[in-house]
């Protein structure tokens, strides 16, 4: 294990070096359906994938800034590396929760684990001598084609679990056939009655508590933050670093382009520099939104107490859908300005456009619920879905 703590600004900078070859390897992810091994090895080699580790454990223990940072910025390159380094990054992150016996099996004395994780569908967890038998199909297990482990819901007499299973023993489904977003290897995970031993089965409020067994272990303020709203903060910077990306591109895209008949340049019409300066500020509103969002969340979590309250998560929440719509909305503009030429296949445009469509009908980035449910609380007229409010 490498004693050297690896910095916050050297991690920002090892990401950025990494943007020119997911960009070049694009086309190769969306064929393979998941990340080429050269990214994963990449990412190991920076040592970005343990970044959300306790330093004493071989991470970085990095705050949220930084890792929403990272996440941007790989997602420059490619939205998929992007998404599913984050996953890795934090899902270690919620493994670090756990008590010394689960780490140990989990993490084996490594700086970290590979760890996709899903609560959709959950499963179902019936007691037995030392654990429980786990059953279930669980979608959009994003990262799932190089994991180690997985990380899926299951209900059991007792209440929801967390189950951490070997994804040797679960079957993968190739189920991710999608237009975009098609790197993640989002599939399908099943499993049949494969046994969990008890202290790989954990409580769901376990990850929500501030004095959840790793925060007690570690001195990494992180661990005492509620895993929900974590997770969350990764569905905007994605979006925030394919809208960066966007920016960048539209200018090639459009330096050649001559408007039919005239043969006018495209780039000196005033059209094109409203359209970029109107893309430009739903951006700028993306990157405050977002950068809100991390302020809340650390404000929220300072001290002792029992993290945001109910008004704190509704604000914290609209920021997240706020941030995410806004980075759409900018990538909307540019792909419009940029003619139908940016849509053929290997064209960066492209796979941004076909990438930002699957993203943006993720629950986290759905605005129109999210103005719904967080309105509702901020107007002092309560909350009935408390879940949604994580």
């Amino acid at each position: 294990m490498n004693d050297v703590r690896v910095t916050e600004d050297l991690l920002r900078q090892r990401a950025e070096k990494l943007v020119p070859q997911l960009r070049e390897r694009g086309r190769e992810s969306e064929e393979l359906r998941k990340l080429p091994d050269a990214t994963v090895a990449d990412l190991e080699a920076a040592e970005i994938l343990q970044a959300m580790r306790p330093a004493s454990a071989g991470g970085s223990e990095i705050g949220l800034q930084t890792f929403v940072d990272v996440t941007r910025t790989l997602s420059r390159g490619d939205a998929s590396a992007g998404w599913v380094t984050a996953f890795y990054m934090s899902h270690a992150w919620v493994l670090s929760k756990l008590g010394t016996e689960a780490q140990k099996a989990i993490f084996a004395d490594r700086p970290t684990a590979l760890a996709a994780g899903t609560i959709s569908q959950p499963g179902s967890a019936q007691r037995a001598d030392a654990g429980y038998r786990v059953t279930g199909r669980w979608r959009f297990a994003s990262g799932i084609m190089h994991a180690e482990w997985l990380m899926a819901l299951a209900l059991a007499e007792d209440g929801p679990l967390i189950c951490i299973l070997p994804v040797a023993s679960v079957t993968i489904h190739d189920t991710w056939h999608v237009p975009g977003m098609k790197a993640t290897g989002s599939n399908d995970a099943e499993a049949q009655d494969v046994f969990v031993p008890a202290y790989l089965a954990v409580p769901f409020d376990v990850f929500l508590r501030p004095d959840c067994p790793g925060a007690l272990a570690y001195d990494y303020p992180l661990l005492r933050y509620p895993v929900s709203p974590v997770l969350s903060l990764i569905h905007p910077a994605v979006a925030l670093g394919v809208a960066d990306a966007a920016l960048e591109l539209f200018r090639d895209a459009i330096e050649s382009r001559l408007r039919i008949p005239s043969l006018t340049r495209v780039i000196e019409e005033p059209t094109t520099h409203e359209i970029y300066a109107e893309a430009v500020d739903e951006h700028r509103c993306a990157e405050l939104c977002l950068r809100d969002a991390v302020e809340i969340l650390d404000a929220g979590t300072e001290g002792e107490g029992p993290g945001p309250a109910l008004e704190q998560r509704a604000e914290l929440n609209l920021a997240i859908a706020a941030s995410g719509e806004r980075a759409f909305r900018a990538v909307d503009l540019l792909i419009r300005g940029a003619g139908a030429g940016v849509h053929r296949t290997g064209h960066p445009l492209d796979r941004i456009c076909r990438d930002t469509q699957v993203m943006r009908n993720h629950t986290v980035v759905d605005w129109r619920h999210k103005a719904a449910v967080c309105g509702r609380v901020l107007l002092g007229q309560g909350g009935d879905q408390p879940d949604a409010l994580f």
